[in-house]
């Protein structure tokens, strides 16, 4: 018996679907997933599969929300030594930028289940950046009520930065090019976010 199948027999089929999942998304993004080639790799049929997702979608919300606990892991890292609003903000933009960079494939595949981890609750870069816009609320550098224009600034800017160095035309530029950008770039969103508006 190989080892897939003795995990499968352990119940850790799906687990391993996934992982398999996510090493084939890390390349080629969301469109190199597949049930059979998953299966394949792992070694049981297909069949096996639909007993842990309803259909392709599913498995690849799956492996989404997978890829979306390692995102916000790695952001909350960079927020470790964040001592107010501002860092706290920052590190979101610059880590949310960095994962884009360093895995273009994972991070195509990454917001297939957005809304699915909002709805659950679960922690993930936009609940670290709510969490970041309440920090400066608090510290008095942000009106309550403008926490969620705040965020649809940060998140499109960032996520549209993110998506045009990472897969999209400006991805050929050097990476100290992008990085240096990407810096003012979240700078800049900061600076957007806490300036005082006017009566």
């Amino acid at each position: 018996m190989t080892t897939a199948r003795a995990s499968y027999h352990h119940g850790n089929l799906r687990e391993e679907l996934v992982r398999v999942a996510r090493e084939l998304a890390r390349v080629d993004g969301a469109d190199a997933i597949g049930i059979r080639e998953a299966t394949r790799q792992v070694g049981v049929t297909a069949r096996a599969a639909y007993r842990h997702f309803a259909d392709r979608d599913a498995f690849v919300s799956a492996v989404a929300v997978s890829v979306l606990d390692e995102m916000a892991a790695t952001i909350a890292a960079r927020q470790a030594d964040a001592d107010d609003g501002t860092a706290l903000l920052t590190a979101v933009g610059e880590g949310y930028i960095a994962f884009a960079l360093d895995e273009p494939g994972w991070f195509d595949v990454a917001f297939f289940a957005m809304g699915e981890k909002l709805q659950a609750g679960g922690r993930s870069p936009y609940t670290l950046l709510e969490e970041s816009l309440e920090a400066l609320v608090a510290e008095g550098r942000l009106a309550a009520d403008r926490v969620g224009d705040a965020a649809m600034t940060c998140w499109s800017g960032v996520h549209g930065f993110a998506t045009l160095t990472s897969r999209g035309p400006l991805r050929a530029l050097p990476r100290e090019t992008i990085d240096d950008q990407a810096r003012v770039v979240v700078a800049d969103l900061v600076a957007a976010v806490t300036r005082p508006t006017k009566d």
